[in-house]
């Protein structure tokens, strides 16, 4: 999966356009988790994420409200 078929995914699944490249990690760590997503499709994606600004979240709680 590329970036453009991430955000694609995203608007189908949540009806709106992604605001961040942050909305676009979080959701690709969803997908990841879910088994929807390779380890190695998750990978290329969030480096080329982080390339374009977004930040992993900073705690172990910041993660379980992406839950």
């Amino acid at each position: 999966m590329v970036l453009e078929e991430l955000r694609q995914k995203f608007i189908t699944c949540k009806s709106y356009e992604p605001l961040e490249h942050n909305e676009l990690m979080d959701f690709a760590r969803q997908l990841y988790l879910r088994g929807e997503l390779t380890i190695g499709h998750f990978r290329n994606l969030i480096r080329e994420l982080e390339l374009k600004g977004a930040v992993p979240p900073d705690t172990f709680e910041d993660l379980l409200e992406l839950t």
